[in-house]
């Protein structure tokens, strides 16, 4: 645990207690460690703990259990939302005000996702203590407030499991708008492992979900359930389901004036049209969404715009527009830290540069590949290290 973390725990003790001479005291008696900035106890002071020490009687014992883990979890549940908001500024979680809990206060994508990066197995933990007490709050709002990072650094088998947890627990503990969220964030992360079939079968239920909600929350809920539907029965081919869901989605963006995503609506009827081949209206669609994104503050839907044109732009045969949207939508990606959508872009931004014979830069782009990789589990890597040596 961080500083920050000890010393809000320590607030369970009540007022008055201090905690910080506490904690040094404990460190000078080797009874806690201190590693790096992180504090723990060794597996052998955890385990005579949990054998010998008993803070007073069982009543006693069970307040202090749980009034010591509801701080913990409160602590990395504003923490985590407060990394979250950096992340994705369109995610509404019904998570309350902070009390009595320390909170980081991030100022770009960078800093949040290196905060996650020190505190991700210690939030595993977590959530796994929510699950174990059966702690719905947590266990579903923790999971959600922690699923872009785990989409942006490929843990999607975390992501997975923690999720159908917390469908769960949404299902009977949120609003039918929140427990849409939900199976909208579990639909993502099957995408995300090419499970189709099972994220149509989420988002479906989350547009009935959004459907019982007859305010501008659930119109927006069911706007958001319908374009992610789009996307996803595109990729299954059923190009006429797609384009039904996607106006509808459209429709009902512009009706509850959601900029950014009426902007994600256009991009996915552009890429759609250039599925099919219709270049010159994918082009007009993408331009669209070009003019409506830039409107906000939205950079990773802007990402998505510009990689979307790119590729337009390149069966247009316009390729060195194509280069110069590609270098874009790569430069924001790696600045939103969205690993898999960085490496997606810069390996198809290789290729074109290798059609047009810049094979030095290509050489650059296809290295950060495999550093992309590498930091995402390794897996393909040795196919591009191939693919480079072709070219050196």
């Amino acid at each position: 645990a961080s500083w920050e973390a000890v010393m809000d725990l320590g607030r369970t003790a009540g007022e008055g207690a201090r905690t910080d001479r506490a904690l040094m005291e404990l460190v000078a008696a080797n009874l806690v460690e201190l590693q790096g900035d992180r504090y723990g106890l060794h597996d052998l002071v955890r385990a005579f703990a949990r054998q010998h020490v008993q803070p007073g009687s069982d009543g006693e014992t069970a307040d202090i259990e749980r009034a010591t883990v509801r701080q913990v979890l409160e602590h990395q549940l504003h923490n985590v939302r407060a990394c979250d908001r950096v992340l994705d500024h369109e995610r509404t979680l019904p998570i309350g005000e902070p009390e009595r809990v320390t909170v980081t206060d991030p100022a770009e994508p960078g800093q949040a996702m290196a905060f996650l990066d020190g505190e991700y197995p210690s939030v595993q933990r977590g959530i796994r203590l929510a699950i174990g007490q059966g702690i719905e709050r947590y266990k579903w709002l923790l999971s959600m407030a922690l699923v872009t990072y785990q989409w942006r650094r490929h843990l999607l088998d975390d992501a997975l499991k923690n999720l159908r947890y917390a469908a769960d627990a949404a299902e009977s503990a949120a609003a039918p708008v929140d427990c849409a969220m939900v199976h909208r964030m579990l639909a993502g992360t099957q995408w995300r492992l090419g499970k189709y079939d099972s994220a149509v079968g989420h988002l479906r239920r989350a547009v009935r979900l959004s459907q019982e909600d007859h305010s501008e929350e659930g119109r927006l809920s069911l706007a958001r359930s319908l374009h992610r539907l789009g996307i996803t029965l595109r990729k299954q081919g059923d190009w006429i389901g797609a384009e039904e869901a996607l106006f509808q989605a459209l429709e009902l963006c512009r009706e509850v004036f959601d900029a950014v995503g009426e902007a994600a609506t256009l991009n996915a009827l552009g890429a759609l049209h250039h599925d099919r081949g219709d270049h010159e209206q994918a082009l007009r669609r993408c331009a669209d969404a070009l003019a409506v994104v830039e409107r906000t503050v939205e950079r990773s839907g802007l990402a998505d715009v510009l990689f979307t044109l790119a590729k337009v732009n390149l069966a247009r045969s316009e390729r060195d527009e194509a280069v110069s949207l590609y270098q874009r939508a790569c430069d924001i990606y790696r600045e939103q830290e969205n690993w898999p959508n960085e490496d997606k872009a810069r390996l198809l931004f290789a290729d074109v540069l290798l059609s047009a014979g810049k094979s030095e830069e290509a050489v650059r782009e296809l290295e950060r590949v495999i550093v992309l990789r590498e930091l995402m589990g390794g897996e393909g890597v040795r196919e591009v290290r191939e693919l480079l040596e072709g070219l050196r």
